[in-house]
């Protein structure tokens, strides 16, 4: 089983993802390994600010390649291989759905979306700055690519709960669908009057906020700042997210790591442009990047 879901060797000849970037066999030729280049990964999970903070260092000067991110490895390195093998398998037009395949993957691969950043391979002809990666998330995947990738450096980038949720109820993103399969019978129809979390179908919900957070938030759709149907999928997401990866034991596998000087945690409350010089300062300590200011 674990040939047949190999989807970055044998089982998927190279593809290019993008300038520069492949994976697959065989690896055209002056190809060269992903390790074999400084690499900073962004760790975080949905709503912690990822695509703003690398705006935020594009802005600031930092010279680097973007390589295709999470959400394109995960379509073209996991689903699409698995689709050609399985022909029982559909297309996840689904969010929740998705990491249906994902945790597939990590049940034979238990790197995970490490496993398949690892397997990359750069054009030095092409790229020749520094490559960043958006992004890891839970304690299997940031254990492996500590362990693989030699050069690579860490941010996380943490927010408040509700600050994470604020924020993807404010994005307005078709990846964010929710096909009503995934959600059980009572989800189905919102109730005019929501007293807690149960009341929209998510009760899990509830243990990722205090008892005035909850309320509070509800309160949204009371003041038609969000409707009942866009909360209750944004708390799904949230949910399904949080079950899947451990933010805690993720943190932790990084705070252990500061005395080698290899990552950074970051909490987004404060401006991109603070995080993005403070990401840049501790890069600078390696010697490794270019600054364009």
């Amino acid at each position: 089983m674990q040939d047949r879901l190999n989807t970055t060797r044998q089982n998927l000849f190279f593809e290019h993802l993008s300038p520069g970037v492949g994976v697959g066999f065989p690896v055209p030729k002056d190809w060269l390994p992903i390790t074999s280049f400084p690499l900073l990964i962004i760790v975080g999970m949905s709503g912690v600010g990822k695509s703003t903070i690398t705006k935020a260092l594009v802005e600031e000067g930092l010279d680097f390649t973007l390589l295709p991110n999470r959400r394109i490895l995960t379509e073209r390195v996991i689903i699409a291989p698995m689709l050609k093998m399985q022909e029982k398998l559909m297309q996840p037009d689904c969010r929740i759905k998705r990491l249906t395949y994902t945790h597939l993957y990590r049940e034979y691969f238990p790197g995970g979306m490490g496993h398949i950043l690892a397997s990359l391979h750069i054009n030095s002809q092409k790229v020749n700055s520094m490559l960043v990666f958006d992004s890891l998330r839970g304690e299997n995947e940031v254990s492996y690519a500590a362990k693989i990738l030699k050069n690579a450096k860490f941010v996380m980038l943490t927010a408040p709960n509700t600050v994470r949720l604020e924020r993807l109820l404010k994005r307005h993103d078709s990846f964010d669908w929710i096909a009503s399969q995934e959600l059980d019978g009572n989800m189905q129809t919102i109730p005019e009057a929501l007293t807690n979390f149960a009341s929209l179908g998510v009760p899990e919900a509830s243990a990722y906020f205090t008892l005035k957070e909850e309320q509070e938030i509800l309160e949204l759709v009371g003041k038609q700042v969000v409707t009942g149907v866009e909360l209750r999928n944004k708390l799904k997401i949230f949910v399904e997210e949080s079950q899947n990866y451990d933010s805690v034991s993720t943190k932790q596998i990084l705070e252990a790591m500061t005395t080698s000087d290899r990552s950074l945690i970051i909490d987004t409350i404060v401006s991109p442009q603070e995080s993005a010089k403070a990401i840049i300062s501790q890069l600078c300590k390696y010697g490794d990047i270019k600054n364009n200011k």
